[in-house]
């Protein structure tokens, strides 16, 4: 599985963490937005632990992050947010992509860290100092070092 970089908007919207639910959720701004995103064999998703990317089958896209993600505020730890341009993550990959199946990212050592005052949460594989940072949505920044995933980080409006 291969991740690459290209220019675009990310997707607009809002970014959500339900505290209660212990899950992310995100809502586009527009229904127009996310649907000129779709095409018609529907959405999958790759897994970093629990937490899905949504992917259109048809493009390949990475369109947001969403799913149960318990333990978001686990380890406080002081985080600067990296520095991230717009633009669109697409996946190629030998895996036939089905709607509603989900594949999982290599890597079994992804870390959760939280900053309290950033209110940024990081979801690492690597201290990749080579990624290159791209914001895919609102709250949703995916690091990329080689065609790998090696990073998601996630601004989220907190709710309890």
């Amino acid at each position: 599985m291969k991740f690459s970089i290209r220019g675009g908007y990310p997707l607009e919207g809002v970014l959500t963490y339900d505290e209660s639910e212990y899950g992310f959720s995100f809502s586009a701004q527009s229904g127009d937005s996310l649907s000129g995103r779709l095409g018609s064999e529907g959405v999958a998703s790759v897994l970093v632990g629990t937490l899905q990317l949504e992917v259109d089958i048809e493009s390949r896209e990475v369109l947001f992050a969403w799913g149960y993600f318990p333990n978001v505020r686990g380890v406080v730890a002081e985080l600067s947010a990296p520095q991230f341009i717009p633009g669109r993550v697409f996946i190629s990959s030998d895996h036939s992509f089905e709607p509603g199946v989900s594949f999982e990212v290599p890597g079994d050592r992804w870390r959760v860290s939280y900053n309290p005052s950033s209110r940024w949460v990081a979801i690492r594989l690597n201290d990749s100092t080579d990624a290159k940072f791209v914001q895919i949505a609102s709250g949703t920044v995916l690091g990329i070092d080689n065609g790998d995933l090696v990073s998601v980080w996630l601004s989220p409006v907190f709710v309890e």
